[in-house]
């Protein structure tokens, strides 16, 4: 079992963290403080994977976003708005959409469709991510100790966290997949 949480665990953090990833990189957090996996090497994975996905939606954005935009009128009325925003906050919004949950790839299609250019968006999103997979990470490490009290023996539990950790992502995947829907109705219906 922990050959292949280990094996797999490293590649989970990096898939989840692609798209938003705070469940993902806690959880891993939490398995690296039971010695399941590393935690400098769940950090490097969560700062590849966030990054890579930030690039991915920021570059998509930038090369289709427009027309995208241009398409649809209700994303017009919005993007205008956004526009100006974006140019006033740029940097603020560029730093503080890592901690938005469940935003940070609309913002990043957003910032694509700006005027940013992509070399600071670059340096910001690079110290950002930075950052960002080092909280979360350690955030995640420090709550492992709570679930210490509740389970003193780890490894006689090892199925039960594990089915656990299943659900709760599981959950999370279809509760956000729920919210995105929603959000996409509403802006449809504006």
């Amino acid at each position: 079992m922990e050959n292949t949480l280990a094996r797999l665990g490293y590649v989970g953090v990096l898939i989840g963290t692609f798209m938003e990833g705070e469940t993902t990189i806690l959880l891993a957090a939490i398995f690296a403080k039971f010695g399941y996996l590393n935690l400098k090497h769940v950090m490097f994975c969560s700062f590849v994977g966030t990054f890579v996905g930030d690039c991915s939606f920021f570059f998509f954005g930038k090369l289709f976003g427009r027309s995208i935009v241009e398409r649809y009128e209700f994303l017009r009325n919005k993007a205008i708005r956004s526009n100006e925003m974006i140019h006033r906050y740029r940097h603020l919004i560029l730093f503080v959409m890592r901690f938005l949950a469940g935003f940070r790839s609309i913002i990043l299609l957003l910032l694509g469709c700006a005027d940013l250019r992509s070399s600071r968006f670059l340096a910001v999103d690079l110290v950002s991510s930075i950052v960002w997979s080092i909280l979360v990470s350690l955030i995640g490490y420090i709550f492992a100790d709570v679930v210490y009290l509740f389970v003193s023996d780890v490894k006689g539990y090892e199925k039960i966290v594990m089915t656990f950790a299943v659900i709760a992502a599981v959950a999370a995947i279809l509760i956000y997949r729920r919210f995105i829907r929603r959000e996409e109705e509403q802006f449809h219906g504006d």
